[in-house]
């Protein structure tokens, strides 16, 4: 069975930055170099009470993995993150992990309802008049840190700001950034590259990702090659600038190499109890090697969970919600062959 990762952290909020096609990765704290953003309504009635003391930066002492990850995400949420303030929310009973996976307090969780309410009022304002501009619309994502909508524009950006405040009938978490490319622009490049798969071949390179960042406004293609030149012969291929383009390779050429999978299944010993969500597989190569692990395999008993990996020597690990080993065995992959493997969780 193939799942997708666990735990993902707001997933509403996330996945708004790119939209349905593209790729995503954590918001931008400031607007690119060379581009302008304006007339941002910020949340800030809503916010947590800030820190007068924010205590010991996180770098300047050791800390437990747990809190260093904490002041991580609420760094990347935009709430409250000096140490003292998350070591108290960590002790404090009335928190909980449930629109997180990190502690909030009840005011907490409050305030981020709240935020994305005004989120998604104001995203459907966005699209609602980017179908009316396509030829000067770029996107949209969420820039958590300082909660806003960003809408990305080509230009006319305070002409675009208030027709989308004109549609949302006041005021809300706005602001407006100029960019060089359309959203449109850049989801064909997408395409065309998706449809050209076959002529990496010539130069001794694999894809193995491509999206629009729409953070970034351009398009990224992720490759998989030994070839230090082919990032620059894939530019020279479609003749297009690294602003729109990015190409990133390995340097490695895994994904060249013969695959084959591991077809996982689980039985549960006697007194023992499946999780709801089942168990999440993990697997560590005897050498250098490529598996399907950036896609969130996951298992439970009865399914059987069919997991590409490049050919050689590989420990399968069954992990819980709590990243704990509850199962392992070995197997080696032969290309183009399906191995079983079945774990027992005692």
């Amino acid at each position: 069975m193939n799942v997708g990762v666990r735990r993902l952290g707001f997933v509403v909020v996330l996945a708004l930055a790119v939209g349905a096609a593209g790729c995503s990765r954590a918001a931008s704290s400031a607007p690119a170099t060379g581009t302008t953003a304006a007339g941002a309504t910020p949340l800030a009635s809503l916010a947590p009470a800030a820190s007068d003391d924010p205590g010991p930066s996180a770098s300047a002492v050791p800390l437990p993995s747990e809190i260093a990850y904490a002041i991580h995400q609420r760094e990347t949420f935009g709430l409250r993150s000096d140490l003292a303030w998350v070591e108290q929310v960590a002790a404090d009973p009335t928190a909980r992990t449930f629109m997180l996976d990190i502690p909030l307090t009840p005011d907490e969780e409050q305030w981020m309802e709240a935020r994305q309410a005004s989120y998604d009022e104001v995203v459907a304002a966005v699209n609602a008049y980017a179908a009316t501009v396509p030829d000067e619309f770029g996107g949209l994502y969420i820039d958590q840190p300082h909660s806003r909508v960003m809408a990305l524009f080509t230009g006319h950006l305070e002409l675009h700001r208030q027709a989308i405040l004109d549609r949302l009938g006041k005021a809300g978490p706005l602001a407006v950034q100029q960019v060089a490319y359309t959203e449109r622009e850049l989801r064909a490049l997408q395409d065309r590259i998706s449809a050209d798969w076959d002529w990496l071949k010539s130069i001794d390179a694999r894809a193995t990702g491509v999206g629009v960042y729409t953070m970034e406004n351009r398009v990224v293609l992720s490759i998989s090659s030994t070839n230090p030149d082919a990032p620059a012969l894939v530019l020279a291929h479609y003749g297009l600038p690294a602003s729109e383009l990015r190409v990133s390779s390995d340097g490695t050429g895994i994904a060249l190499m013969p695959q084959g999978w591991v077809d996982v299944s689980v039985k549960v010993a006697q007194g023992e109890s499946a999780p709801p969500s089942g168990w999440t597989v993990d697997m560590i190569g005897d050498g250098p090697g490529s598996w399907g692990g950036e896609v969130g395999w996951g298992v439970q008993p009865g399914m059987t969970a069919k997991v590409p990996a490049t050919v050689g020597g590989w420990t399968v690990k069954l992990l819980d919600d709590s990243q704990k080993v509850v199962a392992s065995g070995h197997v080696t992959i032969v290309a183009g062959k399906h191995v079983a493997l079945v774990l027992t969780v005692r």
